[in-house]
């Protein structure tokens, strides 16, 4: 078997020198950077609005050149405000009447045998009890007159209201005299705030119930609906 030896063409050979006569790539950072004009104090609050108030961080990697605005936008502060909760732990009850809810119903369409058409609702937070008064109109002399027949029943029994809860939305118990009764007797009274009802959520749904269950009792036993006073009054002594 014969083999040849195999040279090396003088094209696939190069000196030091000829290597050193190369021209290199340029790299990235020799380019020169592209200057980038910077928005005018003016110009930064105009795309801040252009982009819907979104949030200023988010501006500078969608418009070039845009320069944070650090005066305060009005707009952003009234439409993305968070309302803080406060959180308040609620303290049980352990006895008969220590805390009892109240609320307001009105008005009725239909008159009671009586003439009446509101009717107000006492739940006693330890058991769920509740009882009706129907005062002859929803004003606060009204009311409180109500309130101070209900603790006439509570006092022989030997309890006190230490906290008394009431839906104060319509104003029905916030007057002077109420206020005098429950100093008078060391109760604390504690409304809920303004267009805020849904925070007396003992009486609400406990009048939803009993409502309910009065109406299903009269619908099925075909009463008229002017006796709905004693629907109410019998609903107190079902169960739940």
């Amino acid at each position: 078997m014969h083999f040849t030896e195999r040279t090396t063409s003088p094209l696939h050979t190069a000196s030091p020198s000829a290597a050193s006569n190369v021209t290199q790539c340029p790299s990235a950072s020799d380019f020169p950077k592209p200057t980038q004009k910077p928005l005018t104090i003016r110009e930064s609050p105009l795309w801040h609005r252009r982009g819907a108030h979104i949030n200023p961080t988010t501006l500078p990697s969608l418009i070039d050149g845009y320069s944070k605005h650090y005066s305060m936008c009005t707009t952003c502060i009234q439409a993305k405000h968070e309302q803080k909760i406060m959180k308040v732990k609620t303290k049980s009850a352990t006895k008969l009447f220590e805390f009892v809810h109240s609320d307001v119903w009105r008005i009725f369409s239909t008159l009671t045998s009586t003439g009446h058409r509101n009717y107000i609702r006492f739940i006693y937070d330890y058991t769920c009890y509740t009882s009706v008064w129907v005062p002859p109109e929803m004003k606060s002399k009204a009311c409180t007159s109500a309130y101070q027949s209900f603790k006439a029943r509570v006092d022989p029994m030997g309890y006190e209201v230490k906290l008394f809860l009431w839906d104060n939305g319509r104003g029905a118990y916030d007057s002077k005299t109420f206020r005098l009764v429950f100093a008078a007797h060391g109760t604390t009274y504690q409304p809920c705030p303004p267009y805020a009802h849904q925070q007396d959520g003992v009486a609400k749904s406990m009048i939803q119930t009993t409502a309910e269950k009065a109406r299903s009792n009269m619908n099925d036993s075909q009463a008229p609906f002017v006796i709905w006073r004693e629907a109410l009054n019998a609903t107190d002594y079902l169960p739940e």
